[in-house]
């Protein structure tokens, strides 16, 4: 049985990071104390109990910077550390500890570092963070012309393409907790589908790498399907999403158009190029595919003060939507 696939063209960008005013000269009004971040999470492939959780520092250009602190997790998975007089980007990093395979019932040790980054923001305070394969495979796809380097912007584009292609919708992957036994949500049956993956022969490396999704994209709807009884097909790809079902005439066309997508989704400012091709008339706003499509996208991720421009080719480094 085919999904239909919807794609979120809304990507949000990073906030940056403000500097910490201080009060100084001659009063004697004593400093305003530093803001800091409190992050509540937790990681799950399965949940993963006794693992170390490492918060980094990132940069404006996404490159992980200096360590901040540690933590371990529970017997759940979750985990609680803060950040004092920290404020801004950071990437957490997991590594050890074991879980319980839900494909084969057996305790495992996590073989790999499951990674997620997020932003408190200039003011601090409390934010989520849940450290998963499909945030880390956001991470991967998220990087930077090869430099390591992952940008809010980036990644928070990366996520929603993740999630389109995982057929999660607007699941926002960094602060929904996955569900993977008994009442399960959507989100936790994809990680138990790749349990079942790595069950039958698989590896969690070439799952997180994401370098060629396309080559198990087979392997993975059998994984989905074998633990969780319903049969559902994917089609994944390293640089965008593809999407089924668009209507008003279909794609599967030879038209392909650049878009810019300007304005802000759920407040933030966002300045994001995209590829679409399969288009089955030429590249104009006047495109019934092309218009029906973001505006579906549009309204799914909030964003509804976007605007768009149009080219007839594609800038460099774009991310690909292909129309089927």
């Amino acid at each position: 049985m085919k999904r239909m696939y919807k794609a979120m063209l809304g990507a949000a960008a990073a906030l940056a990071a403000a500097a910490v005013l201080v009060a100084c000269g001659g009063s004697d009004t004593p400093a305003a104390a530093a803001a800091s971040t409190t992050i509540t999470g937790s990681a799950v492939k399965g949940p993963v109990n006794g693992a170390t959780v490492n918060v980094y520092r990132v940069d404006a250009g996404g490159v992980k910077g200096a360590l901040l602190a540690t933590t371990t997790t529970g017997t759940g998975g979750s985990y609680n550390v803060t950040l004092t007089g920290y404020t801004g980007d950071v990437l957490i990093e997991v590594t050890g500890g074991t879980y319980t395979d839900e494909a084969t019932g057996a305790t495992r040790p996590l073989s790999e570092t499951l990674r997620v980054a997020t932003t408190s923001g200039a003011g601090g305070g409390t934010i989520t963070g849940i450290v998963t394969p499909l945030t880390t495979v956001a991470y991967s796809l998220g990087q930077v012309g090869g430099t390591g380097g992952v940008t809010l912007a980036t990644y928070n584009a990366a996520l929603s393409s993740i999630a389109s292609q995982f057929n999660l919708g607007t699941t926002n992957l960094v602060t929904t907790l996955p569900s993977v036994t008994g009442t399960t949500n959507a989100y936790g049956l994809m990680l138990r589908a790749v349990s079942q993956y790595v069950a039958n022969g698989g590896t969690l490396n070439t799952f997180l790498n994401w370098t060629s999704p396309s080559s198990f994209q087979v392997a993975f709807s059998t994984a989905y399907g074998t633990i969780n009884g319903t049969p559902i097909s994917f089609t994944f790809n390293a640089n965008g999403v593809t999407i089924t079902g668009t209507g008003a005439g279909g794609g599967g066309g030879s038209g392909t158009c650049g878009i810019t997508a300007r304005g802000t989704v759920q407040g933030f400012p966002i300045d994001i190029n995209y590829c679409v091709s399969g288009l089955p008339g030429s590249c104009d706003a006047g495109n019934s595919s092309l218009t029906q499509s973001l505006s579906a996208a549009g309204s799914a991720g909030g964003a509804a003060n976007l605007t768009y421009t149009y080219a007839p080719s594609c800038a460099a480094g774009a991310m690909n939507i292909t129309l089927q």
